[in-house]
């Protein structure tokens, strides 16, 4: 396991990065009287996210979110993976997922690092030998999270991001006051075990109507939803926080986002001898919608995030500050 430190140049201060899981352990920034706050959720060292249940700060896949059943199809072939939340999959595999992969370090500067992780065809249960990359960089007050993989067999992936923000610093206990914004205009609907019906709801006049600056308080309903970015510019959310002045851009090219303001967040100890529980972070993370892998293959609202071998996949989301 290694720890990279990489330095930014204005507001985003530094962002401490770990091998294993590819994970964001620190995310420094400054706030409106020059403080320096680290607001990610996150552990003091990196073998403490092995035992790491509520994904804090770390890289998920090669599929992230859930799939109905555990099962989909490539080509007319049936692909199996974990059960492990109800009779659905979460997060792809608990035990054999980037999550839990120490990734090799290929190259560092100042500013950036890049991650790399190969996978035998059905070595995980996904066709394709790949090669996965996944790059840090730190530029004009934003993180970027540069996301690439190919392989030599049509192959699936859909990765995210489990950081969990507190604009406030990871320390300060609940996100009650932050305020959200999402340029999303719908929201996919679920079923009473989260998996998306194939519905999509207009966020507007509903509990989610985040259309405009809303603040999230003890009143807001509870958040686990995916939202559909709105528009060409890249915009998907923004969250900002009074108390500190700082407010966080979120840019992707993937159709979703998944807000999480971490209802489900058990007691537990955090970095620097804090105290983590429900509600002290929220979660943006940027991907395919929620079972793409089956309603990709025939509901035109959910793209299947399918990677053609011989063809490289990229995507890149930001954080700016």
């Amino acid at each position: 396991m290694k720890v990279v430190e990489l330095k930014g140049n204005g507001k985003l201060v530094k962002a401490v990065i770990s091998s294993y899981g590819a994970a964001i352990m620190k995310l420094i920034v400054l706030d409106k009287d020059g403080i320096e706050r680290d607001i990610v959720l996150g552990f003091d060292k990196p073998e403490d996210y092995e035992n790491n249940g509520a994904f804090f700060g770390v890289v998920v896949g090669p599929i992230a979110n859930r799939t109905a059943l555990g099962k989909f199809q490539i080509n007319g072939n049936e692909y199996n993976m974990e059960i492990n939340e109800g009779r659905n999959n979460l997060h792809f595999h608990f035990t054999k997922g980037f999550h839990k992969t120490d990734f090799d370090v290929v190259s560092v500067t100042d500013t950036a690092v890049c991650l790399s992780h190969s996978i035998k065809d059905m070595e995980d249960g996904l066709p394709g030998n790949r090669t996965v990359s996944i790059t840090y960089e730190l530029k004009d007050d934003a993180i970027s999270i540069n996301y690439e993989i190919s392989s030599d067999m049509d192959t699936v992936f859909n990765s995210t991001n489990h950081s969990y923000f507190n604009l406030n610093g990871h320390e300060t206990g609940k996100i009650y006051g932050h305020e959200l914004f999402l340029n999303c205009s719908d929201y996919t609907e679920i079923d009473s075990e989260l998996i998306p019906t194939g519905n999509l709801i207009p966020i507007k006049g509903t509990e989610f109507d985040y259309s405009e600056y809303k603040v999230f308080d003890e009143n807001s309903a509870p958040i686990d939803h995916n939202f559909v970015r709105s528009g060409d510019s890249g915009l998907a959310a923004k969250v900002k926080s009074a108390k500190t002045g700082i407010e966080m851009t979120v840019k992707t090219d993937l159709p979703g986002i998944q807000i999480y303001t971490g209802g489900s967040i058990a007691p537990m100890a955090g970095k620097n001898g804090a105290s983590y529980d429900a509600f002290c972070g929220i979660a943006l993370e940027t991907q395919f919608f929620p079972n793409s892998l089956n309603e990709g293959t025939h509901n035109d609202k959910f793209a299947f995030p399918l990677v053609k071998a011989g063809e490289i996949f990229k995507t890149t989301t930001t954080y700016q500050f």
